[in-house]
């Protein structure tokens, strides 16, 4: 499931450099997008698509109106920890840090940052399914069957009788006697019949699964300094 990773940086140059580096550490350019000066909702819109609360996406908009590329990066879940790491090379800004960079003040200062990550757990919709094809196939039946069948026989007995004068006459004539028997063949027909019904149903419901990720904090320590002159002594 992809993860959107993103890094706000104060210019051009540096977003540069960040989209670079991903690329060699092996993350695919054509998933990695910059943006800036674009409108607070087309920013807004992208970061709730990527999973984040619109209150906070819409600072982002609202920072980058003044200034500074927000880069994001789509990656897979297992690759998401080390294309943060990828962006912390270079200073990863909050829209109130860059918002402050960009103020305009000509007071020289100097500061120092308290960084504290928050985990973003956001959502992406894949597709899964199922489905069903029909395949044909064929296989070899044999089925018995009775069978009625005549045979007609011939037989051939010698006689040895006289005939009457009146048989006789009847006897010599041309005649033709046939007897009739019947024979059955195998008739072979087909009828389709539905031995099974295979169909797809979909059920929705919600499970809540847990994610954790490492988030690092960087606190600011105040230490007293103690300057001391250093004199030397001539002879």
């Amino acid at each position: 499931m992809p993860t959107s990773i993103i890094g706000l940086f104060e210019s051009q140059d540096i977003a540069r450099e960040v989209v670079s580096a991903l690329g060699k550490a092996g993350f695919d350019d054509d998933k990695i997008e910059t943006m800036t000066k674009s409108s607070v909702d087309e920013i807004t819109s992208r970061l709730v698509e990527a999973g984040y609360e619109e209150d906070k996406a819409q600072r982002y908009g609202q920072a980058l109106q003044k200034s500074g590329v927000l880069v994001i990066a789509d990656v897979e879940d297992d690759k998401a920890d080390e294309a943060l790491s990828t962006m912390r090379r270079f200073e990863v800004l909050t829209p109130e840090a860059l918002l402050e960079r960009s103020g305009g003040s000509s007071e020289e200062s100097t500061s120092a940052q308290v960084i504290e990550e928050s985990l973003e757990v956001g959502k992406s919709r894949t597709s899964t399914g199922k489905r069903l094809t029909t395949e044909v196939s064929e296989r070899e039946v044999k089925e018995s069957v009775t069978l009625h069948e005549d045979n007609v026989e011939v037989e051939r007995s010698r006689a040895d009788r006289t005939l009457k004068p009146e048989e006789a006459d009847k006897a010599f004539k041309e005649t033709s006697i046939e007897v009739t028997g019947y024979s059955e063949k195998p008739v072979v027909s087909k009828e389709a019949h539905v031995v099974e019904e295979v169909s797809l149903s979909k059920n929705s419901g919600e499970r809540e699964v847990t994610v954790g990720g490492t988030v690092r904090r960087q606190d600011v320590k105040v230490e007293d300094v103690d300057l001391k002159t250093k004199t030397s002594k001539k002879s």
